[in-house]
């Protein structure tokens, strides 16, 4: 536990200041460019996550650090900006351009939105315990140190991100999650490991709810009781967000994935308005505003929204061709768009970073292949693979639903490609998919978060043409329909009950690890805190990243000079393999000089995962042997040394 003091009832005013901070922002500066209060609201926090991370660029760029002042800048004034142009546009007797999206019924968003937050929260609090508390995997301890470390160097810019593991020469980082949370660590003072918990909530309880609502809304407004419905089925299923979220811990996929409906949603009915020769300038500019929110939350999240696009542009484009009937000119568009379909594996096959080209081998048997297929690759557990096998009985419905109405095939088609590559993807490997996969490190799990948003619009469809068939039956008989309508909400209600469960039993394992396969335990936390102080406030501090002292960093002022394992650059490597001759050696004197070493962290018993490929850093845990170091403190497991002076032989 990073943050001992912390429950989730007292971090309920941090959450209420993050939702404002996501929603007041990006809602005005959604409605100045012409989003009406609907669209504005759904699509608030991807506009306000677009603003903070151009800002934090751009903000950088002219060499100013980020702070109260510049997020003020760019989150007041740069809407009253939006708008005060609008003033003008209407005064001059214009009217400016509107995203014209169907209504919607409040108090179906109201409903739908208290199902999700009570279902999103009720597992977060039994599952993790405390907002203080962190699923124990590897990648922890860089999602929370980028945003510290983005706090002590006044810049969020993703251009120079990854400076926590290349302090030296700072690489790019879609960084966009870390950025909203540095800016919320900023207006709250909350800690960084409770401000990633409360975002990681709101994600899932508001953030992709109301992008679903958005989109079965706006393009298949149809039906009336989607909105309401997708409130209670938006955290059924594991495989988004639940086990994305602890399986690599992959939290800014978990954030830049629950855009994706929403810019889906501003992106078809931008097109269509321009199909339809309608007014689309407003949903352009929001679409645009959009983009830099999901590509800088997550690569691939902007890639498989890119595939939904593509997708239904093929659609909407061959159905326009159909109707205008102008021959070849009216069959361009069409064209277009299916050259852009095959050329997206071309892309990805040229594009794939080499560090993203994994290869991975599987060959399940065809009774585990149908089993996963039927069952969204569910975990072993009966029932989860019973609540993810009614989860594909309602997917096929509503899939029948689209394709029978002739007018939201795209869904089906959506659905189609993406299943099909996440089965080869877990049944034969990345052997004939990996230019699909690499985004998602081509790991199974991973891709499967994407095949189920993709699913859930048909579930939501396949549910609600369930409940139409009450309303046909009280026609004839008002009892029986009244009973079928609560059979329908009985089995909705079973489909949420066992996906908490699964989600809790899939969740607390792992933010509730046994203390000798943890990362860091409450007990190394508390010493940690001790040790701090006994150390200037700005000291740096050289530990094994393998044995919790890193997350120092996390927990205290002072910083590690190896804070993860990834870490990497010259200094670095000759500390980890040459600290303990540091009084010998004027190249490792030298190195420690560099980067201020003036304390090391020895201790602490090494965490399980460690293994072949990373540096050896016995020359940090070795320096006990070594002449010239002493002692300051002790807080077991850990022990505090005071670096020796040297010499650089110059």
């Amino acid at each position: 536990m990073l943050a001992s003091d912390w429950t989730w009832l007292t971090a309920i005013p941090v959450m209420m200041a993050l939702v404002g901070l996501l929603w007041i922002p990006g809602a005005a500066l959604a409605g100045g460019l012409g989003a009406g209060r609907w669209p504005a609201i759904a699509l608030a926090p991807l506009v306000t996550t677009s603003t903070i991370a151009v800002g934090g660029i751009i903000t950088d760029l002219v060499g100013v650090r980020w702070g109260i002042g510049p997020a003020l800048f760019w989150l007041v004034a740069v809407p009253a900006l939006v708008w005060g142009v609008r003033w003008l546009i209407l005064r001059s007797g214009r009217r400016p351009w509107s995203f014209r999206a169907p209504a919607v019924r409040w108090w179906e968003v109201a409903v739908g939105l208290a199902a999700a937050f009570a279902i999103g929260s009720y597992v977060m609090h039994v599952a993790t315990g405390s907002p203080g508390n962190i699923p124990q995997q590897s990648d922890q301890i860089f999602h929370l140190g980028t945003v510290r470390s983005m706090l002590d160097s006044g810049s969020i810019s993703s251009l120079r991100a990854d400076g926590l593991n290349h302090p030296s020469a700072p690489v790019f980082y879609p960084a966009a999650m870390h950025g909203v949370v540095a800016t919320a660590v900023l207006f709250t003072g909350a800690p960084v490991v409770v401000l990633e918990n409360c975002l990681l909530l709101v994600s899932n309880a508001f953030i992709f709810p109301l992008g679903i609502m958005l989109l079965l809304n706006t393009l298949v407004a149809a039906d009336r009781r989607l909105v309401l419905l997708t409130g209670f089925l938006a955290q059924v299923f594991i495989a988004f967000p639940w086990w994305i979220m602890i399986s690599g811990a992959v939290w800014a996929q978990v954030f830049g994935s629950a855009f994706i409906p929403a810019v889906v949603a501003v992106y078809c009915w931008g097109l269509l308005q321009v199909l339809r020769a309608e007014n689309w300038g407003s949903a352009a500019l929001l679409f645009l505003v959009a983009v830099p929110g999901i590509t800088l939350g997550h690569t691939s999240a902007v890639l498989a929204a890119a595939a939904v696009a593509i997708i239904f542009s093929v659609g909407a484009s061959v159905d326009f061709a159909l109707r205008v009937r102008r021959r070849f000119v009216g069959w361009l568009p069409a064209i277009g768009f299916a050259a852009l379909a095959v050329l997206v594996p071309v892309v990805g096959l040229i594009a794939a970073p080499v560090g993203m080209t994994e290869h991975r081998i599987a060959n399940l048997s065809t009774s585990k292949i149908l089993i996963g297929l039927v069952t969204f690759w569910a975990s072993r557990n009966d029932l989860e693979q019973e609540g993810a096998l009614a989860l594909t009985l309602l997917a096929v419905i509503g899939a029948v639903v689209c394709v029978r109405r002739r007018t939201h095939w795209w869904l089906v088609a959506t659905w189609v490609v993406f299943f099909a590559i996440a089965g080869v993807l877990n049944a034969r490997g990345t052997t004939y998919v990996w230019p699909l996969t690499w985004p998602w490190y081509n790991r199974a799990n991973r891709f499967q978060a994407v095949v189920v948003i993709v699913a859930l619009p048909l579930v939501v469809i396949g549910v609600s043409w369930l409940l139409s068939l009450a309303a046909r039956l009280r026609g004839r008989f008002r009892p029986l329909g009244l009973v079928w309508a609560g059979i329908v909400w009985a089995g909705v209600l079973l489909l949420v009950w066992i996906g908490v469960t699964r989600a809790i039993a899939t969740v607390r394992p792992v933010y509730e690890i046994a203390d000798s396969r943890a990362w860091i335990t409450k007990g190394e936390v508390s010493a940690l805190e001790q040790l701090s102080g006994h150390m200037p406030a700005d000291a740096v501090v050289a530990a094994n990243p393998w044995r919790g002292a890193q997350f120092l960093y996390i927990v205290a002022p002072q910083r590690t000079v190896i804070p993860t394992e990834k870490s990497g650059g010259e200094d670095l490597n000759i500390i980890a393999r040459g600290l303990k001759n540091v009084a010998s050696d004027p190249r490792v004197c030298a190195a420690v000089q560099r980067q201020h070493v003036s304390y090391v962290i020895t201790g602490g018993s090494p965490v399980y995962l460690q293994g072949s490929g990373y540096l050896d850093y016995s020359a940090v845990d070795e320096v006990s042997g070594a002449g010239g170091f002493r002692v300051v403190a002790t807080a077991a497991p850990y022990t505090l040394w005071k670096v020796p002076e040297c010499s650089t032989g110059h």
